[in-house]
């Protein structure tokens, strides 16, 4: 699970773990106010009742405080019963709506002292805990979907919220992973934005920092590379001069220097290889390799480089076969660059097929692709190997006892790159492998 889709997840289960504990707290805070609210109304009916009782005294009017409790007691519900005591004598107010309730009642009590000549007068009112109960859950039944809806925007909101938000904080660690992998790919990486002053801040100055470091390292190097390799060029030639010369007029040579000097010859070759490597790869890097494309046979190229390395696979008791499929069109390439391609992989397929193997030599067309394939019957690849088997100086595990630059690979795959073309691989250890590349085919073809 990426950082994103974490950061997402925490910031929707914060809204909602949020906005459930506040809707919790809210719920229980509201069920005592709208209780207070319930004591409020009666309390509120109780002082009416008093007011009215003391008008009633002050008037001489009983009858005014009877009607205006028969009217509270048809108006109000929740009001089951209603009585009230002249000179020591109960009179009950009749014709209330609850004045058959048999449930739980709430009894008020109004006493209004007697003044001068007037009696006291004491109103006892019932309240119906069924009717109040009912009012309370409605009200409160009321406020929960009130409440719940405006929850569920609220999460839904939230929800909305931490996806781009999510997105947005973690959009510097995304460009700080990749600059990271394209640096431990060995690619160049752009600068990573470093806004700000917070931790992910510093560590992007401090990766552009790295990788301004490398990418000076790596200028640094290919420069020395280039120097040292046009440097060895003139030795290394001087050298192979003046052995042909002395093998050319070998009868003053004992069989021993003789030998001797086929081995120097032999290492010169090896090293001479190995500086053309390393020109070709600095001139790849420079951008300054020669590539002169036009159009081309490749099948006729291919079958030429195959032949060429036929009489060295026979002499190795190895057989090397090469196929075509019959009218294949013309490509776009540089014939020197797509020989070096296709020598390096037959090569390398001979080297590491054991004497009675075969290599076959493959080309076919791909849909608008012409791919070559070179199979080999070798030890094959290690899986561990072949992710870096087309870096630099990058070699599989078994080839350590079969020498070479760990430049070839390389190299093609860089050829490949400026056709437009693909280079790759497949192998099972022991059971051989398959390297193929591909180019586009000519416009027309």
């Amino acid at each position: 699970m990426s950082i994103r889709v974490k950061l997402a997840a925490v910031l929707c289960l914060a809204v909602c773990v949020t906005t459930i504990s506040a809707g919790a707290i809210f719920v229980m805070l509201e069920r005592r106010s709208l209780r207070a609210a319930e004591d409020g109304k009666v309390r509120l009916l109780v002082v009416n009742i008093k007011t009215m009782a003391a008008e009633s005294q002050l008037a001489r009017d009983p009858l005014m405080l009877l009607d205006y409790l028969s009217f509270l007691g048809r108006d109000r519900k929740e009001v089951s019963g209603v009585r009230v005591r002249f000179v020591g004598r109960w009179e009950r107010v009749a014709g209330l709506p609850g004045a058959r309730e048999s449930g739980p009642v709430r009894t008020e009590s109004v006493l209004v002292p007697a003044q001068g000549d007037s009696p006291e007068i004491l109103v006892e009112t019932d309240f119906s805990r069924r009717v109040l109960d009912e009012s309370y859950a409605a009200s409160f039944r009321a406020m929960a979907r009130d409440l719940g809806r405006a929850g569920l925007a609220l999460i839904l909101a939230g929800v909305l919220i931490s996806v781009p938000l999510g997105w947005s904080l973690t959009s510097r660690l995304v460009a700080i992973e990749r600059s990271m992998e394209a640096i431990g790919a060995g690619e160049p990486s752009e600068a990573v934005p470093a806004h700000g002053s917070d931790e992910v801040a510093r560590l992007a100055r401090g990766l552009n920092a790295m990788a301004a470091r490398l990418r000076e390292l790596d200028e640094m190097k290919r420069t020395f590379v280039a120097s040292v390799t046009h440097e060895l060029r003139s030795p290394l030639f001087a050298i192979e001069s003046y052995v042909k010369l002395l093998l050319k007029d070998s009868s003053s040579l004992s069989v021993e220097e003789r030998r001797q000097l086929e081995r120097v010859q032999g290492n010169a070759a090896r090293l001479a290889h190995f500086v053309t490597s390393l020109l070709d790869m600095a001139r790849i890097e420079r951008g300054k390799l020669e590539y002169r494309p036009r159009p081309l046979d490749l099948a006729s190229l291919v079958e030429d480089a195959t032949l060429f390395l036929g009489s060295r696979a026979a002499e190795e008791g190895k057989t090397l076969a090469f196929t075509a499929a019959p009218g294949l069109p013309q490509v776009n390439a540089d014939p020197d660059l797509i020989t070096q391609v296709v020598t390096n992989l037959v090569s390398n397929a001979i080297k590491f097929t054991p004497c009675g193997g075969r290599v076959s030599v493959a080309l076919r067309r791909d849909g608008r692709r012409l791919e070559c394939c070179v199979t080999d019957t070798g030890r094959g690849i290690p899986p561990e190997a072949l992710p870096r088997l087309f870096q630099p100086f990058a070699r599989a595990g078994n080839a350590a006892r079969t020498g070479g630059t760990g430049l070839g690979l390389s190299i093609c795959k860089s050829i490949m790159e400026m056709h437009r073309g693909a280079i790759g691989v497949e192998s099972v250890p022991g059971r051989g492998s398959r390297f193929h590349f591909t180019l586009p085919c000519r416009e027309g073809g």
